[in-house]
């Protein structure tokens, strides 16, 4: 009996956890600067910059990009500004992370705080949340069918699986040129320029991905009266990234990460500084997949032959449900007591929380909290610009196959997209597009047929007629294998159909063999 097998491509986690890495820095005022009269605020954010995995190991090396504001002690300039960096490192041992693996790292600052030491050095510390997962993939070959044994007893059970398509990790280059609107001042230094991405989407077509969506662009700035101005811009992207394994069915689990923000101011054609040249370098994660469902042989035999089956167990992680939602949250913010007055809105941040995930009555209950980090111009000369921070809940509930045992949720919160207005009234109200996409994750152990031995009986093991009394737990399969006889003769000798159930004590007569 020759098997038929199908590949498929399964990713396995090798180990997979969160850790945090402390790091404190002293930060020195450039020589060009003048000292330091209050801190304003302090942006902190990061990347990962690389992993290298060898045995045992997984050297995660990152960056945190640091913006600082501050009041200068100077008469005539109202605010400055101080951009810097600096790495960090953190190693995660394991005896099961082996080379040739590959690694899914994420970071994140989950606080930043700074203390002034005197008018020229400050000392920063910040906690970077580091999200790790070391992925082995593995070829598996799935029996699905037999050949050159046209009477071969096949059982087959149901198996849904994630193919892994691709793991990859790329980057793009966005280049644009945004112009000061009509109602502002011309530039004469820029503060900071953040940039976020946003409205992402994909599609995928066979060898391909494309995807598609927007960076917005953020730049805050002193005009020639060393008053503060701000100015947005909004750079639409579209992207196809090279897949050979990719098709119309396959799922795309894309990570965005803006690594890099070159700048520079030039002139428009009146020969004022209205011109904000960029350079913005997009990090790209890709994971891409496909749903299979495989009705794969588990177990088998020849009639009339003895057959041996050499079996592998693999433990896999099979796809129950996907379930998805996407809602508009609405939020009025209001200034807090004794903060200073908004004449303007710089920027908002929002980072997405899931605090909890917990299946129930067949959904997946799912709560956490929006982050909105609120950076605004102020009515105030003594602090031109002031940040705040509101904690958004949410709740919700997604639909999906969640019942069962042994079910584990992953679920991904995003912010596709933020909008904020400003009111009469001086308060803001934020608009966030939040998606939440979950897996219902079933992990489970199978035994794959790796291959079958057979040969003749000999005569000593023929039987003859066997009567054979049904025991409890007993079903036709195991009884007609353990005679190697094929079950449509045990039914037909019974005068039984394949619907009749086996009742424990039932004569059965099994044919001669």
């Amino acid at each position: 009996m020759e098997l038929v097998k199908e590949n498929v491509t399964v990713k396995q986690v090798s180990c997979k956890g969160g850790t945090q890495v402390m790091v404190d820095e002293d930060i020195i005022v450039p020589d060009v600067n003048p000292d330091i009269l209050k801190i304003l605020q302090l942006d902190a954010s990061s990347c990962v910059t690389s992993k290298e995995i060898t045995d045992g190991r997984c050297a995660i090396g990152g960056r945190v990009d640091l913006k600082i504001l501050y009041i200068p002690d100077s008469e005539r300039e109202k605010i400055k500004s101080i951009i810097t960096s600096f790495d960090f490192a953190q190693n995660v041992d394991s005896q099961t992370i082996k080379t040739g693996m590959s690694a899914d790292v994420a970071s994140n600052v989950e606080k930043a705080e700074f203390t002034l030491i005197n008018s020229r050095k400050m000392r920063v510390k910040v906690a970077v949340g580091v999200d790790y997962e070391v992925i082995a993939e593995r070829n598996l070959e799935i029996a699905v069918e037999a050949s050159d044994s046209g009477n071969a007893e096949l059982l087959r059970e149901n198996v849904r699986l994630q193919n892994c398509v691709d793991l990859s990790e790329t980057d793009f280059v966005l280049k644009e040129s945004a112009e000061v609107s009509g109602t502002h001042a011309s530039i004469n230094e820029i503060l900071k320029v953040d940039a976020k991405v946003t409205d992402t989407e994909y599609k995928s077509i066979p060898g391909k991905i494309v995807a598609k969506g927007a960076v917005n662009v953020s730049a805050l700035y002193t005009d020639n009266d060393c008053g503060v101005q701000s100015m947005e811009s909004e750079i639409p992207f579209t992207e196809v990234f090279e897949c050979d394994d990719a098709g119309d069915e396959t799922i795309c689990d894309i990570d965005y990460c803006i690594s890099e923000i070159r700048y520079s101011v030039s002139e428009d054609g009146d020969g004022d500084r209205r011109i904000l040249d960029l350079e913005i370098t997009v990090g790209v994660r890709i994971k891409a997949t496909e749903n299979v469902s495989i009705d794969m042989i588990c177990d088998c035999y020849e009639p009339f032959m003895k057959t041996e089956l050499l079996k592998e167990e693999v433990e896999l992680e099979e796809i129950v449900s996907r379930p998805f939602t996407q809602n508009t949250i609405r939020e009025m913010v209001e200034t807090s007591q004794g903060a200073p007055g908004i004449s303007g809105i710089y920027d908002v941040i929002t980072r997405p929380y899931v605090t909890k995930a917990q299946l129930m009555n067949g959904k997946l209950m799912t709560e956490g909290m929006i982050e909105a980090y609120i950076l605004y111009l102020t009515d105030s000369a003594e602090t031109p610009v002031y940040s705040m921070k509101r904690e958004i809940p949410f709740s919700y509930a997604l639909d999906g196959e969640c019942d069962g045992d042994n079910l584990i949720p992953e679920i991904k919160a995003e912010v596709k997209h933020t909008a904020y207005n400003l009111n009469v009234a001086g308060e803001i109200e934020l608009r966030c597009i939040l998606a939440l996409n979950a897996n219902i994750i079933r992990k489970r152990k199978i035994e794959l047929i790796n291959d079958v031995v057979t040969e003749e009986m000999e005569q000593n093991d023929r039987k003859g007629i066997v009567i054979y009394f049904v025991q409890h737990g007993d079903n036709l399969w195991e009884v007609a294998k353990r005679y190697a006889v094929p079950q449509d003769e045990i039914l037909k000798f019974n005068d039984m159909t394949g619907e009749d159930a086996l009742e424990t004590g039932e004569r059965l007569f099994i044919p001669s063999i």
